[in-house]
């Protein structure tokens, strides 16, 4: 008979990168940290300057938990060897989140990896693996110090700790560029753990037994000063920091479980919360409400579901790396569809986003306005702990089924309807502070604005001028006010004017019709062809005497500027009148007729004797 064999380096070298963020590494490190009984752990990420001016980074995962006997080495090292499971290959039931045997291993894509363990039993120790992919390359195997004093190592625990495991990754592989080593910054780091590990367990929301074991964790990541200058009171972010000294150092300290906002749902509470941190948002936005938190069985399977619903602003106070509306997207921000909707959870963690399961509903990324839990143990989680989709299918449809069956139900549908309607609030709400707030910058840069003051005193504004030049509307203001002021004033007639694809008009030009094309500033590119168009009029002109413009099909003419030129006019007051011309010559082509151009800035003072003031 055949036997099935394992290709040992290769599988070790696919098991060691299987991982789809690098911070993954804090994920298995508090989750082994926790598997231990933890009551303390410490995660501490910093750079050591070398002779040269280069620097290693370093991570350290630190706990007080019941530490590794010696003779369970390999159960760190070894893959698919782990302590809990039994010999039948079963997850021990004292534990339900680490027992694959495959997490530790992300921490092997490093350069380094040393280990320091103490025991009740008195077993004090430290062992080191170097180069591990080099190992793998070279040989398909992977060799580990033995134990040995941790001084020799350089590795140690506090002495006061009776038990206590550290892990130390010096180099590793995923954080060589600053586009993966700013993952590795304060603010980033804690959102991470506080969302996506074990720190962050949704549990703590009903299981009183977990809050009372007052598990704490401790972090410092890169720039943690940075952060701790930005966000140190209330008016910034809720709940605000709390930073330590420590045996290792300042931390910021963690409580153990996801946060949820305190309750906020009646106009009054929530204009309490908002004056209270001096915000002049609208109150609406600060909504939040725990709506359901109930253990929910169908068959022999139980899952508890969890639904919060939160306000635009209620998640900004604590999520900081949630992205604003109207700005650009900065490194390390996640947008609301990315975090917010319904998640699949193990053990209290979030595992994948589950937005689709809900019937009827709009498909991922859409439930931004509440963050559900479906926390179930019977999930079977890939290798790599990204997905739920190892979990028998029927096991899954059971699941879905109730979860509908919930969000169906009139008190879910009720307070989902409660919050959207505050949506709708916020977004009546916000479109008026926009345009309070527009009314008052148009106020002020009303003062500011010149205008057209003609020769019997009727006035009308100048165009407004951006960075792209004056603008074509208000310059069509303009010119309907000249024309109706001065009905006869040019030689041509209007047949037909159209204002959706930018502005033109038709006229009759010796038999022919022909385009007057309206801008705001003629410029050198022209987005109009020139063998239909007879005149442009703009309000100012970007282009000097002797360049080049350019149409859509790739004629080129040249502008050719008349300092005394001649008005022709249908109004004998104007007509004659010396005025600057201005005319689009063809470069070397007979297809297109050569172009006057009226640049109403200068025609409005010379021929009309209007002022600009």
């Amino acid at each position: 008979m055949g036997q099935v064999h394992v290709k040992e380096g290769y599988e070790l070298y696919q098991i060691i990168t299987d991982f789809g963020d690098p911070l993954e590494i804090f994920r298995e490190g508090i989750q082994n940290s926790f598997d231990e009984c933890a009551s303390e752990i410490y995660v501490n990420v910093y750079e050591k300057q070398k002779l040269g001016g280069d620097s290693s980074l370093i991570i350290e995962i630190i706990d007080n938990g019941r530490g590794l006997s010696k003779k369970n080495i390999a159960n760190f090292f070894d893959v698919a060897n782990s302590t809990k499971v039994t010999d039948d290959f079963i997850p021990n039931s004292k534990t339900k989140h680490g027992y694959k045997g495959h997490g530790a291993k992300v921490f092997f894509n490093a350069n380094e990896v040393l280990i320091c363990s103490k025991t009740k039993q008195g077993e004090y120790w430290a062992a080191q693996l170097k180069n591990p992919i080099e190992q793998i390359a070279d040989g398909g195997k992977l060799f580990y110090s033995e134990c040995d004093n941790p001084d020799e190592l350089n590795i140690s625990l506090p002495e006061g700790w009776e038990s206590g495991f550290m892990v130390r990754i010096i180099s590793p592989r995923h954080f060589k560029t600053q586009h993966t080593r700013f993952k590795l910054n304060h603010i980033y780091l804690r959102d991470y753990c506080k969302w996506y590990t074990l720190a962050g367990t949704v549990e703590t929301l009903y299981n009183q037994d977990l809050v009372n074991k007052d598990i704490k964790i401790y972090l410092s990541g890169l720039l943690r000063d940075e952060f701790v200058q930005k966000y140190n009171n209330q008016n910034i972010c809720d709940p605000v920091p709390v930073f330590k000294d420590t045996t290792f150092g300042k931390y910021e300290e963690l409580s153990l479980g996801h946060y949820f906002p305190p309750e906020r749902t009646s106009d009054s509470s929530m204009k309490k919360y908002a004056d209270s941190i001096g915000s002049n948002k609208p109150k609406y936005m600060f909504y939040s409400k725990l709506v359901y938190n109930e253990i929910v069985t169908t068959g022999s399977i139980a899952f508890r579901l969890i639904i919060s619903l939160e306000g635009y602003e209620t998640k900004r106070r604590y999520d900081l790396n949630l992205s604003r509306q109207g700005k650009a997207s900065e490194e390390g921000t996640h947008t609301d569809g990315q975090r917010y909707g319904i998640w699949a959870c193990k053990g209290g963690v979030p595992v994948e986003k589950v937005d689709d399961w809900i019937e009827g509903g709009r498909g991922v990324g859409t439930y931004t306005y509440m963050q559900a839990f479906i926390d179930c143990d019977d999930f079977q989680l890939t290798a790599n702990r990204g997905s739920i989709m190892n979990t028998d299918i029927e096991k899954l449809d059971m699941i879905k089924a109730e979860v509908n069956k919930i969000f169906k139900s009139k008190t879910v549908k009720n307070a989902m309807q409660e919050r959207l309607d505050w949506e709708e609030l916020e977004k009546i709400e916000k479109s008026l502070e926009d345009d309070r707030e527009d009314l008052q910058k148009r106020f002020k840069a009303g003062k500011r604005r010149k205008v057209i003051r003609f020769a019997d005193g009727t006035e009308v504004l100048e165009p407004t001028k951006t960075k792209s030049g004056y603008s074509e509307s208000e310059t069509f203001v303009v010119l309907m006010t000249i024309m109706q002021k001065y009905p006869d004033l040019f030689s041509f007639n209007f047949m037909d004017y159209n204002t959706t694809k930018g502005i033109d008009f038709v006229v009759d030009h010796l038999g022919t019709p022909k385009y007057i094309e309206l801008k705001g500033t003629l410029t050198k590119k022209i987005n109009h062809p020139f063998r239909y168009t007879y005149k442009f009029i703009c309000y100012d002109i970007d282009v000097n005497k002797n360049e080049i413009v350019e149409d859509k099909e790739g004629f080129y003419t040249r502008l050719q500027v008349i300092e005394n030129a001649n008005f022709e006019s249908n109004d004998i007051t104007y007509n004659k009148k010396m005025f600057t011309g201005y005319n689009l010559l063809p470069e070397k082509t007979t297809s297109i007729q050569s172009m006057e151009i009226i640049v109403l800035k200068s025609f409005l003072t010379e021929v009309l004797g209007a002022v600009i003031v």
